[in-house]
């Protein structure tokens, strides 16, 4: 899946983007491009407020890559996810966190057992970060309807429904 803009093209897109777009490799085996990562961080940190465009514009390749089951896409976007998460999480995430919460809701719709397990992972890292003036108003009733079905899912792969068991030890711990 080439990623990258034709050279003509790629100045008139907006930096965020092509900031985003140059993480992901043009085949995913080769995993997250540390050092373009490295910039889209920096750029996050430095900006804040670009964080909920980069949020919207992950979320919108990871939606168009879950629909079109390319799972190692999927994993490197999450990836990216949780970097900026955690290397953001000091300012004020709040526009980021919308986005992020988008996109573990589309991972757990997913039918893929691998995709919800990693977007329950995201959705737990997220969980143990301390916000500076916590947001109640998000809502969470799908997250908890998801998660007790998964506690409760009789999956038929062994492995699949240890890891729904490992999460609700988890969950039970939030």
């Amino acid at each position: 899946m080439p990623t990258r803009v034709c050279c003509c093209c790629s100045a008139l897109r907006p930096r965020y983007k092509r900031l985003v777009d140059n993480i992901f490799p043009e085949d995913p085996k080769d995993g997250l491009v540390k050092a373009d990562m490295e910039k889209l961080t920096f750029y996050a940190v430095s900006a804040p407020e670009k964080l909920d465009r980069i949020g919207s514009y992950l979320a919108e390749r990871l939606s168009r890559d879950v629909v079109r089951h390319r799972s190692g896409y999927v994993l490197i976007a999450m990836e990216a996810l949780d970097q900026l998460l955690m290397a953001c999480h000091s300012q004020s995430i709040k526009p980021f966190v919308e986005s992020f919460l988008h996109m573990v809701a589309k991972l757990l719709e997913s039918g893929e057992p691998k995709l919800q397990v990693l977007g329950t992972n995201s959705f737990v890292k997220f969980a143990n970060i301390e916000e500076d003036t916590p947001s109640y108003h998000r809502r969470y009733d799908f997250f908890v309807s998801r998660f007790s079905a998964m506690c409760h899912s009789c999956h038929s792969d062994p492995e699949i429904r240890t890891e729904y068991v490992l999460f609700s030890m988890i969950y039970n711990n939030l």
